[in-house]
């Protein structure tokens, strides 16, 4: 009898597997820029536009207060690369709080595994984003004095790792929501003190040591001052690397563990 061509099978070899992995998360990013921005072009004009937006309101009250530079000739630079970092991270990981929760009737479906909504969110939100820091930075360099960006390799590298921490934390957000509703509105509470500490606003490298140690607890600040060093030539970041990376692993693999544990709870 000849087999039904809506018949699912299993994929018996990692190519095969590959392959099929990379056809449901396009077909799920398709999915899902047309849930979010609808099927005009307006709707993913609004999502570049509203980061943007974002970032120029929190300008324009900067820049009514006064205040001196805390580094740097231009003040709009020194805020934009830490809001647009913490803008970068925040945009990935809330992402990943409704993804399974959801789509758990799409889960159903054999082919598609409940980590693949979450990458199809990511990939997507991701993707946004790059594209809002290629609009803001284009912009700065018509009004700035001299090159926006230093080292193009490292601050690649450091929007990179903005990424694999908001993967990471999406993942975590994603797996605990359904786990713990209760979970949505303790991350809602949570953004606030990682707004304030992750150096958005001064200088981390010029806090007493007291706050210095507090901070440095904070992986978003990490990512700030790891675009800033890509952005300024003299800059002298509190950075630690391995620190940013180690944590973004923990969490990831803090999410898969608990989400394999827990997996026929969860989706019965």
């Amino acid at each position: 009898m000849a087999e039904s061509p809506y018949t699912y099978r299993r994929a018996s070899t990692f190519p095969e597997q590959l392959n099929l992995t990379v056809r449901v998360w396009v077909a799920l990013v398709l999915r899902e820029s047309k849930t979010r921005f609808g099927r005009n072009k307006l709707g993913f004009l609004w999502a570049l536009i509203e980061p943007l937006a974002y970032v120029a309101i929190f300008l324009v009250v900067r820049g009514g207060l006064r205040d001196s530079v805390p580094f740097g000739q231009d003040i709009s630079l020194f805020l934009i690369s830490g809001m647009l970092t913490y803008r970068t991270f925040n945009a990935i990981a809330a992402r990943g709080l409704g993804a399974i929760v959801s789509n758990l009737a799409l889960i159903a479906y054999p082919p598609v595994k409940p980590l693949d909504v979450i990458m199809a969110r990511v990939i997507l939100e991701t993707l946004t984003m790059y594209v809002v820091w290629v609009i803001t930075l284009s912009l700065l360099s018509a009004f700035v004095e001299g090159d926006v960006v230093t080292n193009h390799a490292r601050l690649a590298a450091a929007l990179a790792g903005v990424a694999y921490l908001g993967l990471s934390v999406a993942t975590l957000n994603g797996v605990l929501a359904v786990l713990w509703p209760t979970w949505e509105r303790i991350w809602g509470l949570s953004r606030l003190p990682i707004f304030f500490t992750s150096g958005i606003f001064f200088l981390p490298g010029a806090m007493p040591p007291t706050m210095q140690t507090i901070i440095a607890w904070n992986p978003v600040m990490h990512s700030v001052e790891w675009v800033r060093s890509a952005i300024y030539l003299t800059y002298d970041p509190l950075l630690s690397i391995p620190y940013l990376l180690g944590f973004s692993t923990v969490a990831l693999c803090i999410a898969l563990v608990l989400e394999r544990s827990y997996r026929y709870l969860m989706y019965s």
